[in-house]
This record gives structure tokens, C-alpha cells and sequence, in this order.
């Protein structure tokens, strides 16, 4: 990369003078995001089948917990005609926990949340991979299932041998997730990144925080309202730029 402007220099001499932030960054950038899909045959074929079987939709909406036995998840469901809560508590690797409150739970043939523990062995082999997510919403329905998961190579490829072992996809997508070197120039000042990181190298961010911003104020020599605008602007800035990284998807 070639920069030329005074800010892109002073931006580079800010990430030699934190080398851990030039660490996390290279480690988002070879993150990996692939898509898994199951065809409706195939999973009619496999014990994901039950769910099917039970429900016309079965969408993850959210991961409540996470633990190394299985997942809490919200899940969305429509119940198949003449099936309810009962039948899928008797799937082996579910447990229906309750309704979503406060609202009640969806009857025979009806629609709403409830919340399960999935206990599937893929969602177990996901779990196993420090440096790997799967990231919600995705259905089990009519359509099949599709799932992405997003993480280092070494957790990706580790899972991708799990997959195909236990349920092997019939299409994997993978693709690499935009590296941000370029966009992070046009999201943060140098002034905003430099405060950003010396905020986060505090403990500003933890929670309890471990400095107050009188104090980091105090730290940087920089006025009270300044560095408050400065970190104002940079948070405001980076919830922008994720939230469209995320829709354009």
C-alpha cells in the first residue's frame, strides 16, 4: 500500500508505535467467512431431518449461551400441522427450555419463540474451535439449511473436517472477508485512532472501566471535551462503518 498524504503517514507511524493494534488488524484480515448449505434431500436424509419433521421453519435468530456441551439459541418456529412444543422436546439433541417471556409459547401448528438448547453434534464441533463463529440467523426448513461460520483459517478448516465427516454440505462458499486496511483510513482520523487506542490500552472500554476520562484527559494532556469529542466521534464512526459492512452483505 502506498500512502500519500501526511495523514495516511501519520496514520502508519500510529500503528508501528502500537504493534498489537497492526496484530489485530492482520488477524481480521485473514479472517475466513464460509457458507455451508444442506439440500432438503440431504438433510431429510440426516437426524436434522427430526426438525423438519416438527417444523415448517426453524430459524436461529440468536446464541444466548455458549458452553462446550451446546448452544442456547432463540429460534423462531412454525410448528408443523399437528405438531407442537412435545414433539420437538423429543428430538434427542434438543431440549426445549421455555417460551421467550414474556410471551407464550407457540402451540400445535402455531408460530413464535421459544428458547432450546442445541446439543446437535456440528453445533458441539463449532463450539470446539476457539476462533470460530457461527453467525446467525439461518433457517432449517423446506429450503435445506445454510449456515456461515467466520473465523481464522486454522479454526474454518478444522470444522470443514468435522462437517464433512458427520454431514458433509453439498455446497461450501468460501471467501475471504474484505481486508480493512483501505476503509479504516476514511473511518478514523489519525487523532481519533491514536486516542481510540491508548483508551482501549487503558481499560477505558472494560467493563468496569479501569480509567475514568478525567483521568485519561489527564494521561494524553488532552482537554476533557476534546478527548470526549474525539472518542464521541471515533465510536459513532466505527458502529457506522460495521453496520454497513453488515448490510451490504
Amino acid at each position: 500500500m502506498i500512502f500519500k498524504t501526511r495523514e495516511e503517514v501519520t496514520l502508519l507511524a500510529t500503528f508501528h508505535q502500537y504493534p498489537e493494534l497492526i496484530y489485530l488488524l492482520a488477524r481480521v484480515i485473514i479472517v475466513r467467512e464460509v457458507q455451508l448449505k444442506w439440500s432438503p434431500e440431504t438433510v431429510e436424509r440426516s437426524d436434522i431431518g427430526l426438525i423438519t419433521e416438527v417444523a415448517e421453519k426453524f430459524e436461529v435468530v440468536a446464541h444466548l449461551e455458549v458452553t462446550k456441551t451446546g448452544v442456547r439459541q432463540l429460534v423462531n418456529i412454525k410448528f408443523q400441522p399437528g405438531n407442537g412444543p412435545p414433539q420437538l422436546d423429543k428430538i434427542e439433541y434438543l431440549e426445549l427450555e421455555g417460551p421467550l417471556n414474556p410471551y407464550p409459547i407457540p402451540e400445535e401448528g402455531q408460530e413464535g419463540y421459544v428458547v432450546v438448547w442445541n446439543k446437535h453434534p456440528l453445533s458441539v464441533a463449532a463450539i470446539n474451535f476457539d476462533s470460530l463463529h457461527v453467525i446467525p440467523p439461518y433457517i432449517i426448513g423446506s429450503d435445506g439449511v445454510q449456515i456461515t461460520i467466520r473465523g481464522l483459517p486454522e479454526g474454518v478448516s478444522g470444522f470443514l473436517k468435522a462437517a464433512r465427516a458427520m454431514l458433509p454440505p453439498d455446497n461450501v462458499n468460501v471467501v475471504d472477508v474484505a481486508a480493512i486496511e483501505d476503509s479504516i483510513l476514511k473511518v478514523l482520523t489519525p487523532k481519533q485512532m491514536e486516542i481510540a487506542v491508548f483508551a482501549v490500552q487503558s481499560g477505558f472500554y472494560q467493563n468496569p472501566r479501569k480509567i475514568t476520562k478525567k483521568e485519561l484527559s489527564e494521561l494524553t494532556e488532552i482537554p476533557r471535551s476534546t478527548l470526549q469529542e474525539h472518542l464521541a466521534k471515533a465510536e459513532a464512526s466505527l458502529m457506522e462503518w460495521a453496520v454497513k459492512t453488515h448490510l451490504s452483505k
